[in-house]
């Protein structure tokens, strides 16, 4: 059996205690990096044996699946949120389920879902694009056929690429589009910037520095006016 953990986004206390139970009770956990795990585990007091799983790396994957195949209860964390999304774990959950091994995912932290749901943006359908390219040609793409959709578009982007990300995204979508950014969610500085496009990414211009992972949510149709005319006019 295969499961996957989800981890905190940042906040500690966001640990479940189904998660907690499949941590103790599997026989090796795999993570993105064994330091950030091991400090997870360690705060919990979790002493399974803890190992690398780099989904790049063939013997690496191989390995684990070799050891699911025999029998053995793994689970399988990121560094926080859920593994397969936009974090490694694809890889091992497609050949598992080739080879007949159960795989089951435990609800948990996700910041594209964490975003949404805060960001006051139509979320009943939306598109996820996880990381961006870095070209942006293939970013205003990406965005462009995202956006003749009409939904809701989450990515997410470093603080040193979130402005090139705004700027192909104005060009994509206008000026005018619908925006919320989420930084550093659940965490002591955690931030909420919303608004339209180009006032959004002129804000976080004029900051000296930018810190912390961020949610970029664009909507490429304009606030509704019923939501325009309920704030109040100065």
């Amino acid at each position: 059996m295969l499961t996957i953990v989800p981890t905190p986004l940042g906040n500690l206390e966001d640990m479940t205690p189904r998660a907690l139970k499949a941590l103790r009770e599997a026989s090796a956990v795999y993570c993105e990096d064994t330091r950030r795990t091991r400090t997870l585990m360690s705060h919990f007091g979790i002493s399974t044996p803890l190992l690398r799983y780099h989904e790049q790396d063939p013997r690496s994957v191989f390995e684990m699946l070799e050891r699911l195949k025999g029998g053995a209860p793994l689970a399988l964390v990121s560094d926080g949120g859920l593994p397969g999304v936009s974090d490694p774990g694809r890889r091992i959950v497609a050949l598992a389920r080739r080879c007949g091994v159960p795989v089951t995912a435990l609800p948990g932290g996700s910041a594209v879902t964490t975003a949404l749901s805060a960001s006051g943006l139509p979320a009943d359908s939306f598109v996820f694009l996880g990381f961006l390219p870095r070209s942006r040609g293939r970013q205003v793409k990406a965005l462009s056929e995202a956006a003749a959709l009409e939904r809701t578009i989450v990515a997410y982007e470093s603080p040193f690429r979130v402005l090139e990300l705004l700027s192909a995204a104005q060009e994509a979508l206008g000026p005018r589009a619908q925006c919320c950014v989420a930084r550093e969610l659940s965490k002591l500085h955690e931030e909420w910037i919303w608004g339209p496009l180009a006032e959004v990414a002129a804000r976080l211009a004029e900051r000296e520095k930018l810190l912390g992972e961020f949610v970029v949510m664009l909507h490429p149709r304009q606030a509704p006016q019923e939501d325009l005319d309920a704030v109040p006019r100065h």
